[in-house]
């Protein structure tokens, strides 16, 4: 089983990848020699398939189960409400832990409750999709979303431990699975070339999830992911912000289509594309730079129609980007492979001239 330590000041913890790691959660967990009670927080689909793994992994300890509801459009403060109430059903105190067993909104709505259950009780991150993988379960970074906005209520809360298990990817349709590489190639993009190069040269490969590509890629991944959120955990800095390359446009499509019929990966894609374009229009970046962002998203098919979206509703959104300042908007902008910069853009025309070349581009 390979490891990754994020190498925090006042929380360390160690990311556990490789087949059947499952299987290990509870061996680790008695090890923090925590209370015995432990509440899994799932959705009904993912408990279905792995739930039956992770409570015989939980032997000597006594599990107790809550089911939220499935999709992004569910990660409200309603779901957050609902887990704290379970918490109190079953009896979890200060010595518990809530184990999120699922992809992004289990893991970020389930990280929220127990950042703020009895002020904070511990949460072990049980990832079951690449998105996850890769990306959202380390960090801690926990939220929901609100009606003006993505991930605008939320806490820093870093887990105890995260479990990584390649096996479980198997099960993901080609959509959901692509949507986790969206942040693996951003990964590549914004602080590691060889890493984008990898993922550009093994594409085949990695499209029929071959185990021993996707370990290499969950585990540089989550190097990356670990390697800022030490240098900078609570975004104080601006490098941390490094990560959200992509994600200023692509928090604002998603809202402004209320998180139905697209999914983050493809949001994040398109939010790549066009800050791809605008930091063309800068100068600061090469037609070549820009050119092979738009083709690597393309050829992993996450490139998709925004046709019916206008951009009002959009460029509406923009201002409650975690990022805005002063009601300014932020940008992560790219100079080439491997090095982007934080770039105020006050010139709204730049941001539509984008828009309209991704809607109308066949990449």
């Amino acid at each position: 089983m390979e490891q990754v330590k994020v190498k925090l000041k006042n929380n360390p913890y160690t990311v556990y990848m490789g087949a059947n790691a499952l299987e290990r959660t509870g061996e680790i967990l008695s090890g923090f020699k925590k209370g015995g009670r432990a509440l899994i927080v799932s959705n009904k689909k993912v408990f279905s398939l792995y739930g039956k793994r992770l409570l015989n992994a939980l032997k000597g300890f006594t599990p107790s189960v809550y089911l939220i509801k499935d999709g992004e459009q569910y990660k409200k403060l309603s779901a957050v409400e609902g887990i704290l109430e379970a918490c109190v059903k079953n009896k979890l105190d200060r010595h518990s832990t809530i184990i999120a067993l699922g992809g992004g909104v289990v893991g970020d709505v389930a990280g929220f409750a127990s950042a703020v259950y009895m002020r904070g009780i511990d949460i072990v991150q049980v990832p079951t999709t690449l998105l996850a993988q890769v990306d959202s379960s380390v960090g801690g970074k926990t939220g929901v979303d609100l009606p003006s906005g993505k991930n605008l209520a939320g806490a820093f809360h870093q887990p105890l431990f995260v479990i990584a298990d390649v096996s479980v990817l198997s099960s993901l349709s080609e959509r959901e699975f692509l949507n986790g590489m969206a942040e693996a190639i951003k990964h590549g993009i914004i602080l590691d070339p060889n890493y984008l190069n990898f993922m550009e040269k093994n594409r085949d490969g990695i499209l029929k999830r071959d185990k021993d590509l996707l370990l290499k890629i969950v585990k540089r991944s989550v190097q990356i992911k670990a390697s800022v959120v030490e240098k900078d955990e609570k975004e104080k800095s601006g490098l941390r912000a490094f990560l959200n390359f992509g994600h200023t446009v692509g928090h604002a499509i998603e809202s402004a289509m209320n998180y139905r019929g697209i999914k983050h990966g493809e949001a994040i894609a398109a939010g790549a594309v066009i800050a791809a374009g605008i930091s063309k229009q800068a100068g600061l970046c090469s037609e070549e730079t820009k050119n092979r962002i738009n083709k690597v998203f393309s050829e992993y098919k996450l490139i998709k129609p925004l046709r019916n979206l206008k951009n009002s509703q959009i460029i509406s959104r923009l201002s409650a980007d975690k990022k805005a300042k002063n009601g300014k908007i932020i940008f992560v902008l790219t100079k080439e492979i491997g090095c982007v910069i934080l770039k105020e853009i006050t010139d709204f025309s730049v941001i539509k001239k984008e828009l309209n070349r991704y809607k109308c581009t066949s990449f």
